[in-house]
């Protein structure tokens, strides 16, 4: 059994982390600052500050909770895709979401490797911060610009997200492996990708049926059994040589859009195949408590003695600023995007959930040269949402001084 004072010590702890997630998240509100950072620097105060949590202990923890994460956040980013929505802007926001993605690791890698001259280390670092943050651009975008744009970056976060996340884990796995060819790397990718996809797509079609059951019966908590079965398909899929992330997130598009996909394929029914507003809700609670304890955990685990590393995190996200203003540019051009849709969708550079969590991987396998990762995407995260927050705050300014000029 557990000592009284190792008990006691895991209750304050857990206490503590549901507090610093409710402020955090009210903290977010009072003050414009995304709750991400503020969990970030409650994770620095009681880590590397105070000493509260030690990072050796931290680190031995760091892989089950690095695959829990993951799982939730992809079941989360599956039940947060719209197909309905993504159709009307699929064209331009697959379009955005791929050349910034691609322009931001390309951009990345060459610092990179110039700095360190190590391929898998800057391949690695590069896939980490490629992708926006869905939750971060989507409490920006609700500020400012019309729902067309609002619409075309929250796809665009929803595409890049899992990417960086799912490529993350296959360089990762091809590294463990001792085997990082071009040629294995992307048999794998897609080997494990196909099955992932699916066998997601195949349990989540038999499930609708089931979980619109459920809910017509009003059990209690349905979304349970959900997130049981995302559990399940993780841990199988995973046995059978497949990508688990993959089929999780899958599995989330297919039961959130079940209603959509059945009458699309002209299946006659009487009842609703949507998920109903207890499971989202539900799934809101999950998503708020588990983010809440990773970045608290996230900040914890950072150097503050790193200087080279925080330098070398600002460096990547000025890079990333630029090249989303070029994938913009390029993208957007002749569009029928207003100017100032054009200015918000461009000012979009937040990274955040996605990163961390991958940032946090390679450590987690004591991968060699990725000791500094969580010291540089932590900086990186809190600079892309900084000149995020700062180019959005111009924008609207120069709106309001307009408005009142034309009035």
């Amino acid at each position: 059994m557990l000592d009284s004072s190792v008990l006691n010590f895991l209750m304050l702890g857990t206490a503590g982390v549901l507090l610093i997630g409710f402020l955090g998240r009210v903290l977010g509100k009072k003050t414009a600052i995304p709750y991400i950072l503020w969990l970030m620097f409650f994770g620095l105060l009681i880590g590397p500050v105070l000493g509260l949590l030690k990072r050796n202990s931290l680190l031995s923890y760091l892989p089950f909770i690095i695959n829990i994460i993951i799982l939730l956040m992809l079941f989360n980013a599956g039940l947060s895709i719209n197909l309905r929505k993504i159709i009307h802007t699929i064209s331009r926001g697959l379009i955005l979401s791929l050349t910034n993605f691609t322009l931001s690791f390309i951009a990345v890698f060459f610092i990179t490797y110039f700095l360190l001259n190590n391929l898998l280390v800057s391949g690695l670092l590069s896939l980490t911060v490629a992708g926006l943050s869905l939750s971060v651009v989507s409490s920006f975008s609700r500020r400012s610009g019309t729902e067309k744009a609002r619409n075309l970056v929250e796809l665009e976060a929803t595409v890049e997200e899992p990417l960086t996340i799912i490529f993350v884990l296959v360089l990762v796995g091809a590294i463990i492996l001792n085997n990082t060819s071009i040629s294995f790397v992307s048999g794998k990718v897609i080997s494990e990708f196909s099955i992932g996809a699916v066998i997601g797509a195949l349990i989540g079609m038999a499930w609708v049926p089931v979980m619109s059951y459920l809910q017509r019966k009003r059990y209690d908590y349905s979304y349970v059994a959900s997130l049981a079965i995302a559990f399940l398909l993780y841990v199988f899929i995973g046995a059978i040589n497949g990508s688990g992330p993959i089929a999780v997130l899958v599995f989330g598009i297919i039961i959130a859009n079940g209603e959509n996909i059945f009458k699309s394929l002209k299946y006659k029914h009487s009842i609703s195949f949507n998920i109903n507003k207890e499971s989202k809700s539900f799934n809101e609670l999950v998503t708020f408590l588990t983010t809440s304890f990773f970045f608290v955990y996230f900040g914890a685990l950072v150097l503050l003695n790193d200087y080279l590393g925080f330098i070398f995190g600002v460096v990547i996200a000025l890079a990333l600023v630029i090249t989303k203003y070029i994938s913009t540019k390029v993208v957007l051009y002749k569009s029928s995007y207003e100017t100032k849709d054009k200015a918000i969708i461009g000012s979009m550079v937040s990274r955040g959930a996605g990163a961390a969590v991958v940032a946090a991987l390679p450590l987690s396998y004591a991968i060699p040269g990725t000791g500094s990762f969580i010291d540089i995407v932590f900086a990186v995260i809190f600079v892309t949402i900084f000149l995020n927050s700062l180019m959005i705050s111009i924008i609207n300014k120069q709106k309001y001084k307009e408005e009142n000029k034309n009035g």
